[in-house]
């Protein structure tokens, strides 16, 4: 897998006492890692095109890897971003990269699947899955909830990222459909804006709230 290139980094005086999740941040680039305040410290993340690549890391059985993609597919329907017309989708997710669909009457687009995500939840409970789109813009994957994968490669395993850690342990949300000022508003999908208290990077509601 290809690794994707840190954002530009500029300096930062280093005060003692910082925790592990702390420094790892400051490393990332103050300028470039994603908002903190919306999605929390950072934690490690999997991140997979295919089952066959989940495999063949030999981070994760098989059976982990179905059912992190299984996961990703079933929520896709609710989590994946929708934009009230193609263009406004293709501008973010590229050409071709975005399809119809339709739910309570409300007819949308919405960016392709491209990936799954693997978390451990924090208790040490068992793992998490969520789906990952590509953003056309900066070539980086997004959860649905708009925060991005970044370090590929972390721990010098080409499939490990960092994310905010509520990616991970947030329930999964139903999009709300984005116009074209809503998202010039949050400088594009997964732009650093405060979250509405619904959650998400466009708002949305928990499955069944």
């Amino acid at each position: 897998m290809t690794d994707f290139p840190l954002p530009s980094r500029r300096k930062r005086s280093a005060a003692a006492g910082l925790t592990a999740a702390g420094a790892l941040a400051m490393l990332s680039g103050c300028d470039g890692t994603p908002d903190q305040q919306q999605f929390g410290p950072p934690t490690e993340v999997s991140a997979f095109k295919t089952v066959d690549e989940c495999v063949a890391s030999g981070a994760f059985a098989k059976v982990t890897c179905e059912n992190a993609q299984k996961e990703a597919a079933t929520t896709d329907g609710k989590a994946a971003p929708r934009f009230e017309n193609k263009n406004l989708c293709e501008d973010q997710f590229g050409s071709g990269q975005c399809l119809a669909r339709n739910d309570g009457g409300q007819s949308f687009f919405v960016p392709l699947l491209t990936g799954f995500m693997i978390g451990r939840l924090l208790d040490g409970s068992g793992y998490r899955y969520n789906g990952l789109y590509r953003n056309n813009r900066d070539s980086r994957w997004y959860t649905p909830s708009g925060a991005w994968l970044y370090g590929g490669g972390y721990g010098g395993r080409g499939y490990n990222y960092q994310v905010g850690s509520r990616a991970v342990t947030a329930p999964i949300t139903t999009q709300r459909i984005q116009t074209r000022s809503s998202v010039i508003s949050r400088g594009g999908f997964g732009g650093r804006v405060s979250a509405r208290s619904s959650g998400g990077w466009g708002g949305g509601r928990s499955f069944g709230g």
